[in-house]
């Protein structure tokens, strides 16, 4: 395995736990292009695994009990095939609108996150809501 496959799966796992519980992969996905997103603007010196780890901290809803993921399941297996194009920066976004990436995302209806709330939502002027995908909404 390569370090670069390595750095795919964590990112695979990270959006697949975060993202899968909402049936299909569109929010996997929005929750991949979300952490690429976050690379491009240069957190973490740009570290895809030190962002994958930082990444809960920055969550707005945090769920009391992790999703298991169904390995075998059809969907993870889509997510496999479309994470690549994330990773790689050719995927086409549906959380980057008119050039503003997608950066914090939550369920709007369940934010658990004192952090978020105080900084996300509280904050509009600095971090617009500008898409949202099936339950999740995102920020910029």
């Amino acid at each position: 395995m390569t370090y670069e496959n390595y750095i795919k799966a964590s990112l695979t796992t990270f959006a697949a736990k975060e993202g899968l519980r909402y049936g299909s992969t569109d929010c996997p996905l929005a929750i991949a292009q979300a952490i690429a997103n976050r690379i491009a603007q240069g957190w973490q010196g740009g570290d895809w695994l030190k962002v994958i780890e930082d990444a809960d901290r920055v969550r707005g809803t945090v769920y009391k009990e992790p999703y298991e993921i169904e390995y075998r399941g059809h969907a993870f297996r889509q997510l496999l095939t479309a994470i690549e194009d994330v990773y790689h920066g050719v995927a086409e976004s549906n959380i980057n609108v008119d050039g503003t990436p997608g950066l914090y995302y939550c369920e709007l209806h369940n934010v658990t996150s004192p952090w978020f709330y105080k900084n996300i939502i509280e904050r509009p002027d600095d971090h617009p809501r500008i898409a949202k995908v099936g339950e999740l909404t995102f920020f910029a």
